[in-house]
């Protein structure tokens, strides 16, 4: 068990201090504080939070457990839920998109009822005295035209109130931060996080890593189907977040690729996830169409540095893994210009 709360705080002059942890937890928390004054980054929630998770990393495993399982108590996991509900929006828009096809086909065998009566209209029309039939024809055409109004404007009603509720999921899902394919963050937000990433490095000084990765294509070339390959990216994007920390930001770029940002990582560090990745990747049993596929992966890595901008940062780490794929390699470092 992780050492329970204690009253340990004094004050002299004024000025509270904190006397010597008698816990595991207090001892990590203090050396947290630390490391923070000693590279001379603000203490605040912010940056105490990054550091805490980054150097629990490097904790034994039965302390990570433990610290994990008493976070877990804590969180409220609002942020789950807000994927959660994403997650029912998109299949609300699913089903709202199912009603309008259904609608259609209705109109559409409405329209075919109509066509029907008028072609045995014209047909009875050559029949030998057909007066009484043709009237009582008409009177069947007068109520199928009453009927078929109702149902022209309960079509329309459907229709406008589908263009309303359309909208508003379309608006929903322009701000959305969740690639629902794959599970993980889209590039809108990885974008996001970046722009705020580069601005605190510009004030901060400390150094961070953007990491794009994709399966190799010569990998894809023993996949008959597009959903094996959807399959085959999606395995690859759990392993990522399966496998990343907490402060980490894992997306998909769109197209098969892959992000990483790596916040106060430098790019050895950026490297050497990479190739943790590489191998958990490698080694992991994956069966597609009666195969057991072999995964490798082509990576580009960059360290962000002041002053520079995301469009570029990308730019270059996804030249980087395009190298590295050519040639055949794990990755590559952007080197700068």
């Amino acid at each position: 068990m992780i050492g329970e709360k204690n009253e340990k705080i004094s004050t002299v002059n004024g000025v509270a201090n904190l006397s010597e942890p008698s816990s595991p937890l207090e001892e990590f928390a203090k050396k947290v504080f630390d490391k923070l004054l000693e590279e001379n980054v603000p203490p605040i929630p912010y940056y105490y939070k990054l550091y805490f998770f980054n150097m629990l990393d490097e904790e034994p495993v039965n302390f990570r457990k433990q610290v994990y399982e008493l976070i877990s108590l804590e969180e409220t996991n609002e942020f789950e839920k807000d994927i959660e509900i994403e997650k029912k929006l998109k299949q609300s828009f699913k089903y709202s998109k199912e009603l309008l096809q259904r609608t259609a086909l209705l109109y559409k065998n409405s329209q075919s009822i109509k066509e029907i009566f008028e072609k045995y209209k014209q047909e009875t029309a050559h029949i030998a005295n057909p007066k009484i039939f043709v009237r009582l024809l008409e009177s069947f055409e007068e109520k199928l035209k009453r009927i078929n109004d109702k149902l022209d404007n309960e079509l329309k009603q459907i229709k406008q109130l589908y263009s309303k509720n359309i909208e508003i999921l379309k608006d929903i899902e322009s701000n959305s931060i969740f690639d629902s394919r794959y599970g993980i963050y889209n590039k809108k937000f990885f974008i996001q996080e970046l722009t705020k990433e580069i601005r605190l490095i510009e004030k901060f000084k400390h150094r961070s890593s953007v990491v794009v990765l994709k399966i190799k294509d010569s990998v894809f070339k023993s996949l008959k189907s597009e959903k094996s390959k959807i399959l085959l990216n999606r395995s690859v994007a759990k392993i990522m977040l399966k496998t990343s920390r907490r402060t980490d930001i894992v997306a998909h770029l769109g197209d098969g690729v892959f992000a990483m940002l790596l916040k106060h990582t430098d790019r050895i560090g950026a490297g050497r996830t990479v190739e943790r990745l590489s191998d958990i990747i490698s080694n992991s049993a994956i069966f597609l169409e009666g195969e057991e596929i072999n995964i490798n992966i082509a990576s580009g890595i960059i360290e962000i540095i002041s002053g520079m901008d995301v469009e570029t940062c990308l730019a270059n780490a996804l030249d980087m893994m395009e190298k590295a794929e050519k040639d055949d390699m794990l990755y590559y470092l952007y080197e700068g210009d």
